[in-house]
């Protein structure tokens, strides 16, 4: 009996020894590893303004594309519908709003006052729509190009001999995309070829003539529209990628919205 007694004496020496002192040391380590979480993780301030600056680089993002569309789109400017500046000034407009909201939330992260913050909150879901606008738009474009230029482009071929900014941007859309007319090299008078429409070798003397026998086939409103299309396809699938980080970025922001009024956070001197 008695060795039974040591026995199971010792057991329960063992057991509070693996279990009480193990369970001490590990509250002790987890105090410790509670002691050590960043400051930045604990913070309303630094973690609004690391969202908050990672939504005016979004603003930045569009920006750049907005200009860079634009500036594309206005080489050929005669043969596009309104449709394609819109898309590029709407873009442009979308990112100068996000800086100013970016301001904003520069100040409610500075402040941690909640009505700051829900206000930037709610200016986010606004946001939000608009490049699910941009997006919806820059697709949509994408599949509509090429029809969307036709009867601009009949509209200026009519006037190449008469206005010669008209001749310029055909010129130099001929010569570009190695395309010859709107369908083909039959919507030039046969007589009346402009030479852009002709391949000319290097060491070529004159006189040149440009006839429908040594004109481009392909017709400019297919290699345009193809291009422009990618441009819109460009501008839709950023507008998508800068809405999927605009998904996250509202959902963080909510979410510290929330801690500033519902919970005891650390505020900072």
């Amino acid at each position: 009996m008695r060795l039974i007694y040591y026995h199971l004496s010792f057991s329960y020496l063992i057991t509070y020894i693996f279990v009480v002192r193990g369970t001490f040391c590990l509250n002790k380590c987890l105090r410790r590893l509670k002691m050590q979480v960043p400051k930045f993780l604990k913070s309303i301030r630094y973690l609004l303004a690391a969202i908050n600056g990672l939504f005016l680089l979004t603003g930045i993002t569009l920006l750049i594309v907005g200009v860079v569309v634009l500036v594309a789109f206005n080489q050929y400017d005669t043969l596009m519908t309104n449709r394609f500046f819109t898309l590029s000034g709407f873009i442009i407009a979308t990112a100068v709003i996000i800086f100013l909201v970016s301001l904003l939330g520069f100040y409610g992260a500075f402040s941690e006052q909640f009505y700051f913050i829900a206000g930037y909150v709610v200016l986010l879901l606004v946001i939000l729509i608009f490049e699910i606008t941009i997006t919806i738009l820059g697709f949509n474009l994408q599949n509509d190009a090429t029809n969307e230029i036709r009867s601009p482009m009949l509209k200026s071929q009519q006037l190449y001999e008469s206005r010669r900014e008209n001749a310029v941007v055909w010129d130099d859309l001929q010569m570009g995309f190695k395309c010859c007319g709107i369908a083909g090299r039959h919507d030039w008078n046969n007589n009346r070829i402009p030479i852009s429409c002709c391949h000319i070798d290097y060491g070529t003397i004159s006189p040149f003539e440009c006839t429908a026998a040594n004109a481009y086939t392909v017709g400019c409103a297919s290699v345009l529209g193809e291009w422009l299309g990618y441009n819109a396809f460009a501008v839709g699938a950023t507008g998508a990628f800068i809405t999927s980080l605009q998904v996250l970025i509202t959902a963080g922001a909510a979410w510290l919205a929330y801690r500033s009024r519902f919970e005891e956070v650390e505020l900072e001197s």
